[in-house]
């Protein structure tokens, strides 16, 4: 993982320096070029230069430290996630065999007393789905097990899109969260469904917690261009699993 912090933020440098400070050192590099007589233009440019190459570092810094405090946590699985979303570069994850993260990390969630509620949810889920074969099987079995929400902090998210993490598939993803009753932290229990990328749902991202919703969360799901899409393709696989923030 220390090896995976460090790519992260090598990785989100670059990110950093060619594409949100992109400007600032072709602005520079252009003054430095064609301000060769002019010192005031060659002091701006180099001023622009330095600026996109100390704002890149500091960013990666933070990332690093982002990082960090998630591996802290004990939760690998959470420093995967947080690994893509701090990096955007698929790379990091060429040597990392997410499915079986995901299973080492289920089944240690699965021996907390905490969790036995998500245990019985995934549990069911993997047994309802095991020859699922439709999109709407498998939303309807996920909200069957939402229908018991009784704590107020629960949450259900919707999210769809290409992720690194995924290796090359589109993710329609279904997540129920809820407080773990130790650390003020929460339990997920979630199912995603695999597509192969293809030239429509590599434009689709999608994503939405039931709390900012005035409607039922699966009425807006069922209406959603990523089920429409799901709907009429077939999906490579089911993952469901826990996960712990």
């Amino acid at each position: 993982m220390k090896h995976l912090r460090l790519k992260v933020a090598i990785a989100s440098f670059f990110i950093f320096f060619f594409i949100r400070f992109g400007w600032a050192w072709v602005c520079g590099g252009l003054m430095l070029l064609f301000g060769k007589d002019n010192r005031v233009l060659q002091a701006i440019g180099l001023g622009l230069v330095a600026f996109s190459v100390i704002a890149s570092i500091i960013e990666s810094v933070k990332n690093y430290i982002s990082m960090g405090k998630v591996m802290d946590s004990n939760n690998p699985l959470s420093a995967l996630f947080a690994a893509g979303k701090f990096s955007g570069d698929p790379s990091i994850y060429e040597n990392i065999d997410f499915d079986a993260e995901i299973e080492k990390t289920t089944s240690e969630i699965f021996e907390m007393p905490e969790a036995l509620s998500g245990r019985r949810c995934v549990e069911r889920l993997r047994e309802e789905l095991r020859e699922a074969s439709t999109i709407e099987e498998c939303v309807s079995a996920f909200e069957k097990e939402c229908r018991d929400q009784l704590d107020p902090d629960e949450m259900i998210m919707f999210e769809c899109g290409n992720y690194p993490w995924n290796k090359g598939h589109f993710s329609f993803s279904l997540t129920r969260q809820y407080p773990d009753g130790v650390d003020d932290e929460f339990f997920q229990v979630k199912l995603d469904v695999l597509f192969e990328v293809d030239e429509t749902n590599e434009k689709l991202f999608e994503s939405a917690w039931d709390e900012r919703l005035k409607e039922n969360i699966f009425d807006y799901i069922r209406r959603s261009k990523s089920y429409h899409y799901a709907q009429e393709n077939k999906f490579s696989k089911i993952r469901i699993y826990m996960s712990q923030t």
